[in-house]
C-alpha cells in the first residue's frame, strides 16, 4: 500500500469508527466525500471509469435491458456507462456531496442522480427495475444492517429483473487491515438472495491487488 492510499484509508477508518460509535454507521460516506474537496484520489473506490466486470457482464447479456438502478453510485462512471449502453438509469448514493459531484462531472447526463438511503428507499423504486447494480456497497455496510440492505436490493427487481453484485470474497486471501470493507462469503450471499435464481458466480483478482480475492455474481427472478 503506497503512502497516499495508506493515508486515505487511515482517514476512512477514523470516520467509520466514529460514525459507528455514535450510532450513524453510514454517516462516514458523506464525510469522506466532503473532505475530498473534489479530489478523486481521496475516494479509494473511485476508478474514474466503469467497472470492467460490470461491462463484461452486461455485454454478455444483450437480453438484459430496460431500467437500471445503480446502488451507491459514487462518482457516476458505472451509471454513465449503463446509460450509454441503452439503459434508463437511476443512480443514488447516501452522500449528497457524491451526487453533487456526479452532476458536476456529467452536466448533460440523462442519468437521474439522487441522494437516497438504501435502507429507506423511495416506494416507487419497489419492483421497478430490470437491473440492479451493487459494486462494493454491501461489503462496506456493517454486519448488523447488511442483511436488511441486501433484502432491499431484492425488492427493487421487477418480474424479469437481475441483480449484479461485485465485491471482496471471504474465504481466500485478503489483507489483514481492519474493516471496512468486510469481505463477504458465498454462503452469506446465496443465503440473503435465497428465492432468486443464481445465474453466475465467479472469482477474480485485480492486477493491482492480486492478493485480494473478489467475486462477481448475479441473480434473477426465478420464473414459475
Amino acid at each position: 500500500m503506497d503512502d497516499k492510499l495508506a493515508e486515505v484509508r487511515a482517514r476512512l477508518l477514523k470516520l467509520s469508527e466514529a460514525a459507528e460509535a455514535e450510532g450513524e454507521p453510514l454517516r462516514w460516506f458523506e464525510e469522506l466525500y466532503v473532505g475530498a474537496n473534489r479530489d478523486s484520489d481521496e475516494i479509494p473506490w473511485a476508478r474514474m471509469e466503469p467497472h470492467p466486470k460490470m461491462v463484461e457482464w452486461v455485454a454478455a447479456r444483450p437480453s438484459v435491458k430496460g431500467r437500471a438502478l445503480v446502488v451507491g453510485c459514487g462518482l457516476g462512471d458505472d451509471a454513465e456507462w449503463l446509460s450509454e449502453a441503452g439503459f434508463e438509469v437511476t443512480a443514488f448514493d447516501i452522500s449528497q456531496s457524491s451526487i453533487n459531484w456526479c452532476s458536476e462531472r456529467f452536466p448533460e447526463s440523462s442519468v437521474e442522480y439522487l441522494a437516497a438511503d438504501l435502507l429507506a428507499p423511495p416506494e416507487e423504486w419497489l419492483e421497478g427495475f430490470d437491473l440492479v447494480v451493487e459494486i462494493h456497497i454491501l461489503q462496506a455496510i456493517p454486519e448488523k444492517i447488511r442483511d436488511q440492505a441486501a433484502v432491499q436490493l431484492r425488492s427493487f427487481l421487477n418480474n424479469s429483473g437481475h441483480v449484479l453484485c461485485i465485491g471482496r470474497l471471504l474465504g481466500g486471501s485478503f489483507p489483514g487491515d481492519p474493516p471496512p470493507p468486510w469481505p463477504l462469503s458465498r454462503t452469506w450471499l446465496e443465503g440473503v438472495f435465497r428465492g432468486l435464481r443464481l445465474d453466475s458466480f465467479s472469482h477474480f483478482v485485480n492486477e493491482d491487488a492480486p492478493e485480494i480475492d473478489r467475486y462477481v455474481a448475479s441473480w434473477s427472478i426465478a420464473k414459475a
